[in-house]
């Protein structure tokens, strides 16, 4: 037997468990700076008491599983909800005419409009038959997020309240921390053994629980890029036989050149 090392690298591949254990489609998860698995077990050792030296006589296990931890770096609004057990949801783009801002509104204040993602915001008063409209920059100003900040209102004339806004919003994707359901996935490791030429590497993991993200850096200083850690627990797949080649579990394969 010949001598061989590791050290891999490669793309770590996700796919959703439905109902009936059909599987969705599979999604790249983006940068993984770190894969490991650990195997797990509870020992049953049992000590004789007849010789008089208390020597082991039994020591086996049970409850075997692994655990898994990755390191993800690509941290959009998919990888983020998927692991923080979100509930997800998306917003077209469209425009908004006669949004009615509170009434009154003061200098300095900061009003949140219903959409984000805002640009060519314009805000006219309530002047009948024609409205005076605001001067970015001087009367109000706001962001891409739709925060409005009120600078310094008219005194001359003042205008007649409620101020209006009309904007356009991009689309939008978000995920509600927490408020999703608990879902099981499949795991594909598609590797390569830069110690043996490159030599192809494929881990699968037929059904895992993820847990919670460990770390979600949203300030980041020096000079790393933000990771965040996410840990996933082997289940037993029922749907493959015990007996059968695959495992219940999951598999490691390499492949001959």
């Amino acid at each position: 037997m010949s001598e061989s090392y590791y050290f891999g690298q490669g793309k770590l591949w996700i796919a959703e468990i439905g109902a009936g254990g059909v599987l969705g489609d599979w999604v790249w998860l983006g940068d993984v700076s770190e894969l490991t698995g650990q195997g797990n077990e509870t020992r049953v050792q049992h000590r004789e008491s007849f010789s008089g030296v208390n020597a082991m006589v039994r020591d086996f296990g049970k409850e075997a599983g692994m655990t898994w931890n990755a390191t993800m770096h690509q941290l959009d609004t998919d990888n983020v909800g998927r692991f923080t057990r979100s509930r997800m949801s998306a917003q077209i783009a469209g425009t908004v005419t006669g949004e009615q801002l509170p009434n009154p509104v003061e200098d300095g204040e900061l009003i949140t409009l219903d959409y984000m993602n805002v640009t060519d915001l314009v805000i006219t008063d309530s002047l009948t038959p024609t409205p005076a409209t605001l001067v970015r920059g001087t009367h109000y100003d706001y962001d891409i997020f739709g925060d409005v900040e009120i600078l310094t209102l008219p005194t001359s004339p003042a205008p007649t309240f409620p101020l209006l806004a009309a904007y356009s919003h991009g689309a939008t994707k978000q995920a509600a921390f927490l408020a999703g359901t608990d879902k099981n996935y499949a795991l594909k490791f598609k590797g390569k053994n830069l110690a043996e030429n490159g030599a192809p590497v494929l881990v699968e993991l037929y059904k895992t629980s993820a847990g919670l993200l460990q770390q979600l850096s949203l300030i980041t200083s020096g000079n790393q890029l933000a990771g965040s850690p996410v840990t996933f627990t082997t289940l037993l797949d029922s749907s493959k036989p015990a007996s059968g080649d695959l495992g219940q579990f999951g598999r490691f394969v390499e492949m001959a050149s």
